[in-house]
């Protein structure tokens, strides 16, 4: 099949209670194991909107379809939750609990999330949303590094930890899903972020270090050692000095002496998304890997600009850095010669910081660069002639972590194309300055990060999609939630290579569901 998936939804908002345990401890060395070891996914691609809450997804889908639920992915027929924390959140409440610190042996999820139904959810239509409750109220998140190396690794770790196990021992590296698949499919890999290359989500895939502040180490890992066969991204030295990765690989890039790399760069009045393209067929043609690097000031690609006039029209901030879709695109060109199959990371990072700055200009803007890219992929999948099909790749679109808390007015919801007025205000910890919302349409309880469930999505043949669905409510019962470190065993049930856990948890069940 070349078309596109359109399968009904299998909510599991209820579970039966024949199904319940009254207590159970719950191990997942053997749940994750597959039923049908033989490999399906040749192609995983996988969309990380850093920071996005669904509350970005109704606004963005209002502004550019004039419907909460406008966006490419929620036609997915794969939508459900993800819980994000990481092992310093779990600390945090459990010493409030009097609980043991975490032990991989002995996980108690609820204290990592206490997951509940929170009112309507927006989106979706039908259901409800979810919370992680605790007692105080909101809770901070994990980051971009723990969270990146659960679904990257299927651990949980350290707050600034890239593929390395808690407490940072030495000999502490985790593999990677993309290594894994490297090293017994075959396959490419390639990470594509708007942020800097060295940045915490990509660098997760295909670096393993104990500080996700150690830039420099992180950049020659990815491009001296792993050298993923596509790594395009932010961190352009031109505009931040040695800031994201150093002067001497910057050179031998420019010097092709990375060995199998064509470099492509932010070049003044060129079109980045054009050189890019041009650069990912030769490439191709010339079977190298692909080397992107561009990004302006503070090293993120400039971040999309909205309108605001009704048209809903959102436009490029500055040509020298690549829209993310035609970096996608690029990225793509370049996997999909491999016949083994590839596995593609793609970050859009902006969300994130338009997040942290209650600004919601910079969120609409980052919101549709994400869409522009997951629509890329949908149309690359469903055309004919490549290999590269929804029966060989499984699409997933989610979050990180959640970021900011941001809510929208019922009564006074912007609508298609639309925007709230800004004027200069305090941020919610009154500590800095983010934008003010006059016309009360928008406000913000927060700008940083939260411990509460994000949206996942997923598209690809019903044997792939399975597999995130296996594992709804495991850790998290009455609920659909999944934990984050199962993406990483769906995943890898889904090309054919399930890996053993060693996360066990204890899981109370109740006798029925509320």
């Amino acid at each position: 099949m070349t078309g596109r998936i359109r399968m009904a939804e299998n909510p599991r908002h209820r579970i039966p209670a024949a199904l319940l345990a009254a207590l159970a401890a719950v191990s997942l060395a053997g749940a994750v194991h597959a039923k049908d070891p033989a490999p399906a996914a040749k192609h995983i691609i996988l969309f990380i909107a850093d920071g996005m809450q669904p509350e970005n997804e109704s606004a963005a889908g209002r502004y550019l379809a004039g419907k909460e639920d406008g966006l490419s992915f929620h036609a997915f027929p794969y939508r459900g939750w993800v819980a994000t924390w990481d092992v310093n959140v779990y600390n945090r409440q459990a010493a409030r609990a009097g609980a043991p610190p975490y032990s991989p042996s002995s996980i108690r999820p609820k204290l990592g999330c206490d997951a509940h139904p929170a009112g309507r959810d927006p989106v979706r239509g039908s259901g409800p949303r979810y919370t992680c409750r605790a007692a105080g109220g909101p809770q901070p998140g994990a980051d971009s590094a723990s969270t990146a190396t659960a679904w990257a690794t299927g651990h949980k770790t350290d707050t600034g930890n890239i593929a390395w196990l808690p407490g940072d021992p030495d000999g502490g590296a985790l593999r990677t899903i993309a290594e894994l698949l490297r090293q017994k499919r075959g396959a490419a890999i390639g990470v594509v972020t708007t942020g800097p290359v060295s940045d915490a989500t990509p660098a997760a895939h295909v670096s393993h270090r104990k500080d996700r502040r150690d830039r420099h180490a992180i950049a020659d890992e990815i491009l001296r050692s792993v050298q993923p066969e596509v790594v395009i991204g932010g961190g352009h030295p031109a505009h931040n000095g040695e800031r994201f990765l150093s002067t001497a690989l910057y050179e031998d890039a420019r010097g092709g002496r990375l060995g199998p790399y064509l470099f492509v760069e932010r070049m003044h009045g060129v079109d980045a998304g054009r050189a890019l393209g041009e650069a990912s067929a030769r490439a191709a043609a010339q079977k190298k890997k692909l080397f992107g690097l561009f990004g302006g000031p503070g090293g993120n690609f400039e971040p999309p600009v909205p309108t605001g006039d009704g048209s809903a029209v959102v436009n490029r901030a500055a040509a020298e850095s690549p829209p993310l879709r035609d970096a996608t695109l690029a990225a793509l060109n370049v996997l999909s010669r491999n016949r083994n199959g590839f596995f593609l990371l793609v970050e859009q990072s902006d969300v994130d910081w338009a997040n942290h700055a209650g600004d919601y200009r910079w969120m609409i803007g980052a919101m549709w660069d994400l869409d522009e890219a997951v629509r890329a992929a949908v149309e690359f999948v469903d055309r004919a002639g490549d290999g590269v099909t929804w029966d060989n790749t499984l699409l997933i679109v989610t979050s990180d972590h959640a970021t900011g808390s941001m809510r929208l007015d019922d009564a006074r919801r912007p609508g298609k194309g639309r925007l709230p007025a800004q004027a200069p205000g305090m941020c919610p910890d009154r500590m800095s300055w983010c934008p003010g919302y006059p016309g009360g349409e928008v406000g913000y309880g927060s700008t940083g990060h939260l411990n509460e469930p994000v949206s996942i999505y997923a598209m690809g043949d019903a044997g792939l999609t399975k597999h995130l669905r296996q594992f709804e409510g495991a850790w998290y019962p009455c609920t659909p939630l999944i934990d984050n470190t199962h993406l990483f065993h769906a995943m890898t049930n889904a090309a054919g290579i399930p890996q053993p856990s060693a996360l066990k948890a204890v899981v109370t069940r109740p006798t029925a569901c509320p």
